[in-house]
């Protein structure tokens, strides 16, 4: 896969298989963003809604650059050398190494950098305090890294093949990307409430290895392409979703306990 390679009608498709995950985390989120703000309750709702959409078209170019990142990289870390091994290739080794490796640590490894990046920089609180806008920075920048992928599987299939594969990159893939990103920016708001920084260090380096565990456990079941092991991969990116929903209720709209 070429970063050069995507035509128009290929980022079309990709675009349309990771809209409605976008809207999903526009509409949830709460619109009173920068509710410290002293102007009236109308203005503030505008400004905040605002705010959510600069820091979300941010994040989205940087899940973008961080697939033609890893596209650059993957060749230099993985170069196609032939090897004459003495026992033939293990296939769940090779699995294995494609789900874990190549796949969930490398690319969460990318995004996750660009998340902690945007929002030390645009997403802290006066107190040293994670904001809550971190976590649809953490979606956009899955959706916008889904966004290339997906435009180059969709493509590269056969025409009669093209749709039921962006209704699967879009139910599957822009999915997990977002899930997988929404429960580590759920990790960074839950380390708020730890006093010592180096717990709070630990708690984002478990975070990160969880992603990678996610991410890798999917694509483990997913990469045969078997019926049985596309259920599993559904079941759990379900679990997921229970789990990221429950502490996105907690952590993004109890405005109690987050009122920033």
């Amino acid at each position: 896969m070429k970063f050069e390679d995507l035509t128009i009608t290929a980022l079309v498709w990709g675009f349309f298989s990771i809209l409605p995950w976008a809207y999903v985390l526009i509409a949830t989120y709460p619109k009173s963003f920068g509710n410290s703000l002293s102007i009236d309750q109308n203005t503030t709702k505008q400004i905040s809604f605002l705010r959510v959409l600069m820091v979300s078209a941010l994040c989205f170019l940087a899940g973008i650059l961080s697939t033609y990142l890893i596209l650059e990289v993957n060749p230099i870390i993985w170069p196609q050398v032939e090897i004459k091994a003495k026992k033939p290739k293990s296939l769940l080794t090779q699995t294995i190494h494609l789900a874990f490796i190549q796949a969930g640590m490398v690319e969460e490894a990318f995004k996750i950098s660009f998340i902690l990046l945007i929002g030390f920089f645009l997403l802290r609180n006066p107190d040293k305090t994670w904001n809550k806008g971190i976590v649809p920075a953490a979606g956009f920048t899955a959706l916008g890294f889904a966004f290339i992928e997906n435009s180059y599987y969709i493509f590269s299939e056969v025409p009669e093949k093209r749709f039921e594969t962006y209704i699967g990159r879009t139910i599957h893939s822009s999915n997990i990307h977002m899930l997988i990103n929404l429960c580590f920016a759920l990790f960074l708001l839950k380390s708020n409430s730890i006093p010592s920084i180096s717990s709070r260090r630990g708690l984002v380096g478990f975070a990160f290895f969880l992603a990678v565990m996610q991410h890798g456990v999917v694509d483990f079941f997913l990469i045969p392409a078997s019926n049985l092991g596309a259920w599993i991969a559904t079941a759990m990116f379900i679990g997921i979703w229970v789990w990221v929903v429950r502490d996105y209720r907690v952590y993004v709209l109890d405005k109690k306990l987050n009122p920033i």
